[in-house]
């Protein structure tokens, strides 16, 4: 596992997927690379049953039951990567299944979208670069975090990188993607909004329906926004477009960031509905709704289960909420900070203070000391990175072996 640090900034190891191959052969080189990593996901899903309150006691029952029920994913390719993985590794197929629906439930996560421009760089060049931090408690899964680059080698263009990821290994959805013209980010809500026991039941029952490979993970959905089975067909859809298809589309509940590099939009996500904002200046999102309507609708199964342990789901719920909007106001202010600067100069200029925040913009340097700094980066950040959609780039990332 190659992991290099350069003036305390430990980057993620760079690895090469071929989209050309066959499903099954795709990650196998890479699966073999962390294979004694990949055999502790055992460990790590009974561990992540007793995060969610369930005695060791159904530990065995339960890893029976997800072995005769979890063989599959709702995509053939998908299940066919993982299987190939299966093969190289001898991690049990249920246990990949279990990781790649169950991932993007719980995690605790900072996206957003801030105006870019370089010093000395004429305005024509200013650009919205996606930021974002992966926060959760599963610390084995640190040593598994990479960034992938997929291609096509017996394309026109075999050498030209079609799409990149940060990602985990045995992870063959997209939590955090990119590809020339689009960028997205999934962030986990805690919530979902349910006004009856019918709605409720809509919603759970989409849950097992995932879990059974009937119907598709969100973080399998989002996958199709920037990597196309079709090597004829690298369109990158609008987000006008990906607004239309997905907000009435069943899902679980997530709060989801597209970025095309001149505007963003930020879909907070229910079951069959969506809440949309759109910025071309600065926009963010982390595990809570703009105006905390959360407080008054269920928890989601997985948070319902952990906030149950102590004192209840409504105060567990609170208690998530404001380390979220913790998060959410440490970078807010900051941009906010920049905007009050720009409007003094203004105001002195005399010019129209009106045009500032259209026309404010911040260096890439900046936004990285913004992502990195606390609380944004906290003890339980898996990896931070900074991605430009306009050129299709990882600007920047940083990973944390260790909590920081």
């Amino acid at each position: 596992m190659a992991i290099k640090s350069e003036d305390n900034i430990v980057a993620a190891p760079t690895h090469v997927i071929d989209l050309s191959l066959k499903p099954e052969d795709r990650y196998k080189a890479l699966a073999q690379t962390y294979k004694t990593e990949l055999r502790g996901l055992t460990a790590l899903f009974n561990s992540l049953l007793s995060d969610i309150g369930l005695s060791r006691l159904y530990h065995g029952p339960i890893n029976l039951l997800t072995r005769l029920l979890l063989r599959s994913l709702n995509s053939a390719v998908e299940t066919a990567e993982l299987r190939g993985i299966a093969k190289v590794t001898g991690v049990p197929m249920h246990l990949l299944v279990s990781f790649n629906v169950i991932l993007d439930c719980l995690m605790g996560c900072t996206s957003g979208a801030v105006k870019v421009l370089e010093a000395g760089r004429p305005k024509l060049q200013t650009r919205m670069l996606h930021f974002r931090t992966l926060d959760w408690s599963m610390d084995p899964l640190r040593s598994i975090i990479v960034q992938l680059e997929f291609v096509r080698s017996r394309s026109a263009t075999p050498g030209r990188i079609v799409a990149r990821s940060v990602t985990y290994v045995g992870f063959v959805g997209i939590l955090t993607g990119i590809c020339e013209g689009l960028s997205l980010s999934l962030n986990f809500r805690g919530v979902h909004n349910a006004a009856s026991r019918r709605d409720h039941a809509k919603f759970y029952l989409h849950h097992l329906l995932v879990l059974l490979g009937y119907r598709q993970s969100i973080s399998s959905i989002l996958r199709e926004y920037i990597i196309s089975e079709d090597p004829e067909d690298d369109q990158t859809k609008s987000l006008e477009e990906i607004s239309e298809e997905l907000v009435p589309r069943h899902t679980t509940a997530a709060y989801l960031l597209f970025c095309d590099g001149l505007s963003t939009m930020v879909i907070e996500k229910d079951y069959e509905t969506g809440v949309v904002r759109r910025s071309n200046t600065f926009i963010g999102v982390t595990n809570h709704d703009e105006e905390d309507c959360g407080l008054s609708t269920e928890a989601t199964p997985f948070t319902g289960q952990v906030s149950a342990k102590s004192s209840g789901v409504r105060a567990g719920m609170e208690a998530i909420i404001e380390e979220s909007r913790d998060r959410l106001d440490a970078i807010a202010l900051r941009w906010r900070a920049c905007l009050r600067k720009a409007k003094r100069k203004s105001k002195k200029e005399g010019k129209d203070p009106a045009q500032v925040e259209q026309n404010l913009a911040v260096t890439t340097d900046e936004v990285i000391e913004w992502v990195a700094s606390y609380p944004t980066t906290n003890e339980q950040t898996h990896f931070a990175t900074i991605m430009d959609p306009l050129s299709g780039q990882v600007v920047w990332t940083r990973i944390y072996p260790e909590p920081s």
